[in-house]
């Protein structure tokens, strides 16, 4: 990488076409001239075209997991309400993205092998962080599992629907409903009785 304010111009304005074009569309000729540099100075920053999607969907991805972060932070809240909080963060990310632009949900879910990378590492913290939450309830006694992260590997399975690409297709209203549906069904599960 040469020079960090270029990088993240170039990577601002990445993000804003293929956005509004679509990742195919796209060119790195297409961001050059729109950076006001050579196509060559874009190949400086970035090796390939994958490397600038995959590092644009690597930021997205992080975005989501941030906003899920931070639904945690309130005081006083039980795993269960840490849990539910993190999940319904992480869909209205999802939901926003989707009605930003066009093709905005492209940098998390498409054919492109940089954003399955991006999302394989996104799904790896994901999880992470939810069995993190699952082994503090079982700690605390709130929750009753054996293995943490089987049961944070089965709570993201099944809320798959309210993810790439089920989500982008879904009415906010109704994936909202449905998440409160969801939180009464998966995660009143896990509590000790």
């Amino acid at each position: 990488m040469g020079d960090p304010s270029r990088h993240n111009a170039i990577l601002d304005i990445a993000r804003r076409l293929f956005v509004h074009y679509g990742l195919q569309k796209t060119t790195i000729a297409d961001v050059a001239r729109e950076a006001g540099v050579g196509v060559g100075t874009v190949y400086l920053e970035f090796p390939s075209k994958d490397a600038l999607v995959e590092e644009l969907s690597r930021r997205q991805y992080e975005g989501i997991l941030n906003a899920m972060r931070q639904a945690l932070r309130a005081p006083g809240l039980s795993a269960s309400e840490r849990l539910e909080r993190a999940l319904n963060a992480r869909t209205q990310s999802f939901l926003e993205l989707n009605s930003a632009a066009t093709h905005a949900c492209d940098l998390l879910h498409c054919g492109l092998g940089a954003v399955r990378q991006a999302h394989d590492v996104y799904r790896a913290e994901e999880h992470g962080l939810v069995r993190n939450i699952v082994e503090e309830g079982k700690t605390s006694g709130e929750f009753t599992v054996e293995d943490p992260g089987e049961a944070a590997r089965l709570v993201l399975l099944a809320y798959l629907s309210f993810g790439p690409p089920m989500v982008f297709k879904a009415d906010p209203e109704r994936a909202k409903t449905d998440l409160a549906m969801m939180h009464g069904l998966v995660l009143r599960g896990l509590l000790r009785r």
